[in-house]
């Protein structure tokens, strides 16, 4: 058998290599002029008052006070608890302690609305994925730290199952 086109084999492997060269010098010139825009900047150096605000961060928060009606709605089953947190956390339920603790993170994260108040509504303009997380709803009415609470939280789009995470120490079945 003879081969038609022997010279055919010599200029694609040749070809082949200009490319494959072309593509590395490429590769490598993207890498120098934008390689440095893409690592982390340095941080700042740590202040006193910087470090002062991090050891403030892992102290336990203040007992919370408050009396909450929570109606949630799952595929198929409902159920209405009530939560009553009287400032003890001897007597407290566990659910008061970790609703404190999610509201101290949300104030430490948050810089915008109502910092310490963990059923704060999505803020206007977020930009939110449309992906829904689940069926659940819930309606959480009552008082918190002496503030009214009337609001609702369902798992439509991605803020709203932020907020919704952020409730599951009261959207869950208290144990």
């Amino acid at each position: 058998m003879v081969k038609q086109k022997p010279r055919r084999g010599v200029i694609g492997s040749v070809g082949t290599a200009v490319l494959g060269a072309l593509c590395l010098g490429g590769a490598l010139s993207y890498g120098i002029a934008v390689g440095g825009s893409l690592m982390a900047p340095e941080p700042p150096p740590a202040t006193e008052s910087a470090v002062n605000a991090v050891s403030d961060v892992g102290s336990a928060p203040e007992p919370p006070v408050g009396q909450l009606r929570i109606q949630v709605v799952d595929e198929h089953r409902a159920y209405i608890q009530n939560l009553t947190c009287e400032g003890d956390p001897a007597t407290d339920p566990a659910a008061c302690a970790e609703l404190a603790r999610v509201a101290a993170e949300w104030a430490a994260a948050s810089a915008e609305g109502a910092p310490d108040d963990p059923f704060a509504e999505v803020a206007e303009g977020a930009v939110c994925t449309e992906k829904s997380y689940g069926p659940q709803e819930a309606v959480i009415t009552g008082t918190w730290e002496g503030q009214r609470v009337h609001t609702r939280v369902d798992r439509s789009d991605s803020c709203q199952e932020a907020r919704w995470q952020r409730l599951r120490p009261v959207t869950a079945p208290l144990g």
